[in-house]
Protein backbone atom coordinates (compact mmCIF):
# COMPACT_ATOMS: atom_id res chain seq x y z
CA UNK A 1 0.00 0.00 0.00
CA UNK A 2 2.96 2.69 1.25
CA UNK A 3 5.31 1.68 -1.96
CA UNK A 4 2.11 2.28 -4.41
CA UNK A 5 1.35 5.57 -2.60
CA UNK A 6 5.16 6.87 -3.45
CA UNK A 7 4.97 5.36 -6.98
CA UNK A 8 1.38 7.61 -7.70
CA UNK A 9 2.98 10.48 -5.51
CA UNK A 10 6.20 10.74 -7.87
CA UNK A 11 4.07 10.31 -11.13
CA UNK A 12 2.44 12.96 -10.31
CA UNK A 13 5.12 15.12 -9.15
CA UNK A 14 6.58 14.35 -12.39
CA UNK A 15 3.36 15.27 -14.33
CA UNK A 16 3.60 18.66 -12.51
CA UNK A 17 6.98 19.19 -13.64
CA UNK A 18 6.59 18.66 -17.04
CA UNK A 19 3.02 20.49 -17.34
CA UNK A 20 5.53 23.46 -15.68
CA UNK A 21 8.22 23.24 -17.92
CA UNK A 22 5.93 22.97 -21.08
CA UNK A 23 3.95 26.15 -19.71
CA UNK A 24 7.35 27.97 -19.14
CA UNK A 25 8.67 27.40 -22.45
CA UNK A 26 4.92 28.60 -23.77
CA UNK A 27 5.24 31.58 -21.90
CA UNK A 28 9.09 32.03 -23.36
CA UNK A 29 7.95 31.44 -26.94
CA UNK A 30 5.42 34.26 -26.35
CA UNK A 31 7.16 36.59 -25.08
CA UNK A 32 9.52 36.72 -27.82
CA UNK A 33 7.14 36.12 -30.54
CA UNK A 34 5.37 39.74 -28.84
CA UNK A 35 8.72 41.69 -28.20
CA UNK A 36 11.38 42.32 -30.61
CA UNK A 37 13.59 42.59 -27.30
CA UNK A 38 12.86 40.45 -25.02
CA UNK A 39 15.18 42.50 -21.99
CA UNK A 40 13.02 45.75 -23.08
CA UNK A 41 9.29 46.73 -22.76
CA UNK A 42 6.84 46.58 -25.49
CA UNK A 43 6.82 50.24 -25.75
CA UNK A 44 9.33 52.51 -23.81
CA UNK A 45 11.35 56.30 -24.46
CA UNK A 46 15.07 56.48 -25.15
CA UNK A 47 17.01 59.66 -24.23
CA UNK A 48 18.89 61.16 -27.30
CA UNK A 49 19.82 64.75 -25.73
CA UNK A 50 19.66 67.96 -24.06
CA UNK A 51 19.80 71.00 -26.45
CA UNK A 52 18.66 74.01 -27.77
CA UNK A 53 14.74 74.06 -30.08
CA UNK A 54 12.21 76.10 -30.88
CA UNK A 55 9.70 76.77 -28.00
CA UNK A 56 5.97 75.60 -28.51
CA UNK A 57 5.34 78.73 -26.92
CA UNK A 58 6.99 82.11 -25.47
CA UNK A 59 6.58 80.83 -22.03
CA UNK A 60 8.44 77.80 -22.73
CA UNK A 61 12.42 77.72 -22.54
CA UNK A 62 14.72 77.28 -25.48
CA UNK A 63 16.19 74.14 -23.53
CA UNK A 64 14.51 71.35 -24.30
CA UNK A 65 15.34 67.32 -24.11
CA UNK A 66 15.24 65.32 -26.83
CA UNK A 67 13.56 61.86 -26.57
CA UNK A 68 12.32 58.88 -29.08
CA UNK A 69 9.29 56.33 -28.69
CA UNK A 70 10.14 52.89 -29.39
CA UNK A 71 7.91 50.23 -30.47
CA UNK A 72 9.97 47.32 -29.32
CA UNK A 73 6.13 44.72 -30.18
CA UNK A 74 5.46 42.99 -32.91
CA UNK A 75 2.30 45.50 -33.37
CA UNK A 76 2.24 49.11 -34.93
CA UNK A 77 1.38 51.41 -32.15
CA UNK A 78 -0.88 54.82 -32.84
CA UNK A 79 0.06 57.95 -31.19
CA UNK A 80 -1.36 61.36 -31.26
CA UNK A 81 0.53 64.03 -32.66
CA UNK A 82 0.35 67.61 -34.15
CA UNK A 83 2.72 69.69 -36.53
CA UNK A 84 6.09 71.42 -35.20
CA UNK A 85 7.41 74.84 -35.55
CA UNK A 86 9.85 75.77 -38.38
CA UNK A 87 13.71 74.91 -37.84
CA UNK A 88 12.43 71.88 -36.16
CA UNK A 89 14.00 68.08 -37.21
CA UNK A 90 12.74 66.87 -40.13
CA UNK A 91 11.90 63.76 -38.30
CA UNK A 92 10.39 65.23 -35.64
CA UNK A 93 7.18 64.80 -34.42
CA UNK A 94 4.41 66.83 -31.99
CA UNK A 95 3.83 64.24 -30.05
CA UNK A 96 0.78 64.77 -27.87
CA UNK A 97 1.66 63.87 -23.95
CA UNK A 98 0.26 64.92 -20.07
CA UNK A 99 2.39 66.65 -17.85
CA UNK A 100 0.96 64.63 -14.69
CA UNK A 101 1.75 65.35 -10.80
CA UNK A 102 3.97 62.46 -9.07
CA UNK A 103 2.72 60.00 -7.58
CA UNK A 104 5.38 58.50 -4.60
CA UNK A 105 3.77 55.02 -3.96
CA UNK A 106 3.13 54.69 -7.85
CA UNK A 107 6.62 55.06 -9.32
CA UNK A 108 8.31 52.27 -10.60
CA UNK A 109 11.63 53.00 -9.71
CA UNK A 110 14.61 51.71 -7.12
CA UNK A 111 13.82 51.89 -3.59
CA UNK A 112 16.68 53.97 -3.04
CA UNK A 113 15.36 56.61 -6.19
CA UNK A 114 11.88 56.14 -4.17
CA UNK A 115 13.09 57.24 -0.51
CA UNK A 116 15.14 59.77 -1.66
CA UNK A 117 11.94 61.37 -4.32
CA UNK A 118 10.04 61.10 -1.49
CA UNK A 119 12.50 62.95 0.87
CA UNK A 120 12.31 65.46 -1.75
CA UNK A 121 8.95 66.05 -2.19
CA UNK A 122 8.72 66.24 1.64
CA UNK A 123 11.18 69.42 1.64
CA UNK A 124 9.56 70.78 -1.03
CA UNK A 125 6.15 71.07 0.22
CA UNK A 126 7.56 72.92 3.21
CA UNK A 127 9.03 75.40 0.21
CA UNK A 128 6.19 78.61 -0.58
CA UNK A 129 5.44 78.27 -4.40
CA UNK A 130 5.87 80.74 -6.85
CA UNK A 131 3.81 80.94 -9.30
CA UNK A 132 6.19 80.33 -12.14
CA UNK A 133 7.14 76.86 -10.55
CA UNK A 134 3.12 75.66 -11.28
CA UNK A 135 2.89 72.45 -12.97
CA UNK A 136 3.00 73.01 -16.69
CA UNK A 137 0.56 72.22 -19.62
CA UNK A 138 1.24 69.27 -21.54
CA UNK A 139 0.50 68.98 -25.55
CA UNK A 140 -2.86 67.38 -25.44
CA UNK A 141 -4.76 68.81 -28.06
CA UNK A 142 -8.19 68.10 -29.16
CA UNK A 143 -7.65 67.93 -32.86
CA UNK A 144 -4.65 65.87 -33.97
CA UNK A 145 -3.23 63.11 -36.21
CA UNK A 146 -2.58 59.84 -35.61
CA UNK A 147 1.04 58.65 -36.16
CA UNK A 148 1.57 55.04 -36.56
CA UNK A 149 5.06 53.88 -34.71
CA UNK A 150 5.99 50.49 -36.84
CA UNK A 151 7.47 47.56 -34.94
CA UNK A 152 11.29 48.07 -34.28
CA UNK A 153 10.95 51.77 -35.34
CA UNK A 154 10.63 55.06 -33.09
CA UNK A 155 9.36 58.68 -33.52
CA UNK A 156 11.87 61.67 -32.64
CA UNK A 157 10.16 64.14 -30.22
CA UNK A 158 11.19 67.05 -27.99
CA UNK A 159 9.83 68.48 -24.46
CA UNK A 160 10.98 71.42 -22.87
CA UNK A 161 13.12 71.02 -19.39
CA UNK A 162 10.79 72.31 -16.93
CA UNK A 163 7.76 70.06 -18.75
CA UNK A 164 10.30 67.03 -16.22
CA UNK A 165 10.40 67.96 -12.49
CA UNK A 166 10.99 66.51 -9.06
CA UNK A 167 6.74 67.07 -8.68
CA UNK A 168 5.29 65.86 -12.18
CA UNK A 169 6.04 63.67 -15.22
CA UNK A 170 4.89 63.55 -18.95
CA UNK A 171 2.33 60.46 -19.78
CA UNK A 172 2.31 59.29 -23.78
CA UNK A 173 -1.22 57.84 -24.68
CA UNK A 174 -1.21 54.73 -26.82
CA UNK A 175 -2.97 52.59 -28.96
CA UNK A 176 -2.22 49.13 -30.49
CA UNK A 177 -2.77 49.68 -34.14
CA UNK A 178 -5.19 46.35 -34.52
CA UNK A 179 -7.06 45.14 -37.93
CA UNK A 180 -10.97 46.82 -37.29
CA UNK A 181 -13.73 44.37 -37.26
CA UNK A 182 -16.10 43.65 -39.90
CA UNK A 183 -19.35 43.72 -38.13
CA UNK A 184 -21.32 46.55 -35.35
CA UNK A 185 -19.81 47.19 -32.10
CA UNK A 186 -21.77 44.85 -29.65
CA UNK A 187 -23.40 47.35 -27.21
CA UNK A 188 -22.84 44.88 -24.21
CA UNK A 189 -19.22 45.07 -24.35
CA UNK A 190 -17.46 48.03 -23.32
CA UNK A 191 -14.22 49.68 -21.82
CA UNK A 192 -10.97 49.93 -23.59
CA UNK A 193 -7.52 49.64 -22.27
CA UNK A 194 -6.06 52.88 -21.31
CA UNK A 195 -2.17 52.48 -21.94
CA UNK A 196 0.58 55.01 -21.48
CA UNK A 197 3.90 55.82 -21.32
CA UNK A 198 5.48 57.36 -18.23
CA UNK A 199 8.89 59.52 -18.49
CA UNK A 200 9.93 61.49 -15.58
CA UNK A 201 13.32 63.33 -14.45
CA UNK A 202 14.55 60.20 -12.53
CA UNK A 203 14.88 57.92 -15.92
CA UNK A 204 16.86 60.79 -17.08
CA UNK A 205 21.00 59.96 -17.74
CA UNK A 206 22.36 61.13 -14.36
CA UNK A 207 24.50 63.54 -16.76
CA UNK A 208 22.03 64.62 -18.13
CA UNK A 209 19.81 65.63 -15.11
CA UNK A 210 23.40 67.52 -13.74
CA UNK A 211 23.28 69.57 -16.87
CA UNK A 212 19.99 70.27 -16.87
CA UNK A 213 20.11 71.95 -13.09
CA UNK A 214 23.17 73.94 -13.93
CA UNK A 215 22.21 75.74 -17.09
CA UNK A 216 18.44 76.20 -15.46
CA UNK A 217 19.85 77.91 -12.39
CA UNK A 218 18.43 75.30 -10.07
CA UNK A 219 16.93 72.50 -9.80
CA UNK A 220 14.08 71.68 -11.91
Amino acid sequence: MAKSFFQTAWAVLGLICILGISLFAQGSRMREEFLIDVNRPFVYVKFVQTGPGVPRNPQEPTLRIWLRLQNNCRIPVDVRANGVPDGSPGDEVGLNYEVVPERVGGIQTSSGILDQLETDLNADRQKPKPQADQIPLGYMSELYSLVTIDPGTDALFSIPVNHLSKRWHIEIPFTFNLPKGKGPRDPKNGGTPVMVVSYSLWDLPPESRTEIKTRVGGEP
